[in-house]
């Protein structure tokens, strides 16, 4: 719910509800991201910034989370032209040591199954698949 909330820009209604949930829960990273997902989508640099920031405090031992809150938040700065911003980010990464994981995604085709990752190249036939995009 968090996740569509986000996604249609209802970040207010998101929020109650993520302040609902944690009455009785402990906070959850997940829900956060959600939120900070969209955040970056809608390119709102403000709330995007505030809710990193929230989630370091929260969260501080939770680093594949972390890692991830912080390349989405250097892309909410690239994409609004804060180029400086977003290097200083990623720097802050670099230096930390530590990598965000790479997603993969499965197909079988034909009883054959493939594994890739975005922008990926490594199939013989990648030409004739990113030439039909």
């Amino acid at each position: 719910m968090i996740d569509c909330l986000s996604r249609a820009s209802a970040f207010e209604q998101a929020q109650e509800l993520i302040d609902e949930y944690e009455r009785n829960h402990s906070p959850d990273s997940t829900m956060y991201m959600a939120l900070l997902s969209g955040a970056r989508n809608a390119k709102n640099v403000y709330l995007s910034q505030n809710i990193y920031d929230r989630m370091k405090n929260l969260f501080p031992e939770e680093k594949d989370p972390l890692i991830s809150a912080a390349v989405l938040l250097a892309n909410v700065y690239a994409s609004s032209g804060e180029i400086d911003k977003a290097s200083d980010i990623r720097l802050e990464i670099y230096k930390s040591g530590t990598k965000k994981k790479v997603g993969l995604t499965w197909i079988t085709v034909d009883g054959q199954l493939y594994t890739f990752r975005a922008h990926d190249r490594s199939h013989p036939r990648s030409n004739e698949i990113y030439a039909e995009g």
